[in-house]
């Protein structure tokens, strides 16, 4: 099995901030925006994972942190 390359400053701040946006106000996701080209990366890694929601009578899809992802925040807490 290949070894992931760390995640780079500019993704663990992505995660950091969906993560806060996502505890902070249900009624404005994450959205695909918000993480645009650390997606995929965060994705395989199985720390964020999407879903539908309804915002204001429309269904648009969210990215949302796993409990792997709010793990992996609270061990760079740790470290620090």
């Amino acid at each position: 099995m290949k070894s992931q390359r760390p995640l780079t400053k500019i993704m663990i701040q992505k995660l950091k901030d969906c993560h806060k946006k996502q505890l902070m106000d249900v009624s404005n996701p994450c959205v695909q925006e918000d993480v645009k080209g650390s997606l995929a990366a965060l994705y395989k890694r199985g720390l964020v994972d999407t879903t539908m929601v309804e915002v204001k009578g429309k269904r648009i899809l969210s990215i949302v942190v796993t409990e792997t992802g709010a793990n992996y925040l609270k061990s760079l807490d740790t470290e620090e």
